[in-house]
């Protein structure tokens, strides 16, 4: 009986380990799409699309939950966009990465002033939206117009990454002049 009371302890420690560390996703391993949800970001001056980041894959990778955004004009220009906190949340949500299994994926809702609604107006088109995060990025088509204050950037809501099929904060609101 005591010989085997003593394997017992080894056995329990060893199925203990550490799982394996897992690592943050390149930019070539995420395929990234927009998605319009059928016209649902768009009405009263706004519009803004659904980003979904998929891991196709064949381990786990990490993104943050909140990747740098990137606007470009045609010409592969950085239009003044930015990232509005969402209102109550200053300096801004503590936001934790996102695991993504292989083939899943995680989405963040864009919204933004889509048509001239500022005193004094600054209309941008937009052709591309760049993602990145510390380790990748990746770049997809987007057609936009995005708009803000004239002498001030334009101010995009931004929701956290989640994973598809799951609900989070929006980050929703009007992103304009605040």
């Amino acid at each position: 009986m005591r010989a085997a009371a003593g394997l017992a302890l080894p056995l329990l420690v060893a199925g203990c380990a550490r799982p394996a560390a897992v690592t943050v996703c390149s930019g070539a391993r995420i395929v990234a799409r927009t998605d319009s949800e059928g016209g649902a970001f768009d009405g009263m001056s706004h519009s803004g699309t659904l980003v979904v980041l998929r891991n196709p894959g064949p381990a786990p990778c990490t993104l943050p939950g909140l990747p740098r955004l990137v606007f470009l004009d045609a010409a592969d220009h950085e239009l003044p966009v930015v990232r509005r906190p969402p209102v109550g949340m200053h300096p801004g949500p503590v936001v934790l990465p996102v695991r993504l299994e292989a083939g899943a994926a995680a989405t963040t809702a864009l919204r933004w002033v889509a048509d001239p609604v500022y005193t004094r107006n600054a209309c941008m088109k937009v052709a591309a939206l760049r993602i990145a995060w510390p380790g990748g990025e990746t770049t997809l088509p987007l057609a936009a117009t995005i708009c803000g204050p004239k002498g001030a950037a334009a101010g995009i809501a931004q929701s956290p990454l989640a994973l598809a099929g799951e609900k989070t904060l929006s980050g929703s609101g009007s992103p304009g002049n605040r």
